[in-house]
């Protein structure tokens, strides 16, 4: 016998978060969400979290960007009940994690939430991602129309959360460098983001580049989410200098060879000019 399908039923907690409007800061990984995350946990009004649940965020992401038919409900609950837990002792929720960039829309409905996104320059979050490893391994894949299947002996969220397309532009994409690849991944997660935004009314959407991020921009974002206590200038410099989640390594684009440079230029091409991002990069800047 088959089970009847209910509606998703949000979670109806006690606490006061209906006057206290969420936000989440969204964007590429390595791109600052959790400078993000530090600078507005500094306010004790703020229950400011990066990423709680690794695993279950990076599963929605890869369910989200496969297109494959999974419930949000849990995933949707989640963030009710740390808003309602927050709005419980009267503070608002803010939730700074690149794992929800292509869940806007989503998040946007249940919630409407206040969003953050925050874009790095290109060249940095393709350098900073390449030191970390990503895309070094190969993966296991005979069908590229369909989601690739878990990869044994992978960190969870990080065969999750690397981002691959399907079908033919697989195919294309299998042959770029590993900078070309991160550079494509760069791009379409920005496109997605924005491309969400464009439902979301203006007063609740902010876009900024995190090289911009100085004390007078952090205090119009502060405001622009519902902060109450803002942190002074030496503060934000204290935390803006030990940079959260910096690499250790670090490689720069005078170490990309012609074709890396080149194929980093056409696939970050699109987003650069939606969004009027400037890069230092060959032609680029």
């Amino acid at each position: 016998m088959k089970r009847k399908r209910t509606k998703e039923a949000p979670y109806t907690g006690t606490g006061n978060s209906e006057k206290l409007r969420p936000a989440f800061a969204v964007g590429n990984g390595r791109s600052g969400t959790h400078f993000f995350q530090e600078i507005m946990a500094e306010d004790p009004s703020i229950v400011s979290c990066h990423i709680e649940t690794p695993e279950a965020d990076s599963f929605n992401e890869y369910c989200t960007w496969h297109r494959l038919p999974v419930d949000s409900a849990a995933f949707l609950e989640t963030r009710q009940r740390r808003i309602d837990e927050a709005g419980a002792s009267g503070r608002m929720y803010f939730e700074s994690n690149p794992y929800l960039s292509l869940s806007v829309s989503r998040l946007n409905e249940r919630f409407d939430a206040s969003f953050i996104h925050t874009i790095r320059r290109p060249e940095d979050v393709v350098n900073s991602h390449f030191v970390k490893g990503w895309y070094a391994d190969p993966m296991t894949r005979d069908d590229a129309r369909l989601a690739p299947g878990f990869q044994v002996g992978w960190q969870t969220n990080h065969f999750f959360g690397r981002m691959l397309p399907c079908g033919e532009e697989f195919e294309r994409w299998s042959r770029l460098t590993r900078i070309g690849k991160l550079a494509w991944m760069w791009n379409t997660v920005n496109l997605r983001v924005a491309e969400q935004a464009s439902s979301i009314p203006p007063e609740r959407y902010r876009c900024v580049l995190l090289d911009d991020v100085d004390h007078a921009v952090y205090l119009e974002l502060h405001a622009f989410i519902g902060g109450k206590q803002p942190m002074s200038a030496k503060q934000f410099d204290r935390i803006r200098d030990a940079r959260p989640g910096k690499a250790k390594r670090h490689r720069k684009p005078t170490d990309w060879s012609p074709e890396e440079t080149r194929e980093f230029l056409n696939e970050t091409a699109p987003a650069r000019e939606k969004l009027g991002i400037d890069t230092r990069v060959g032609s680029g800047g």
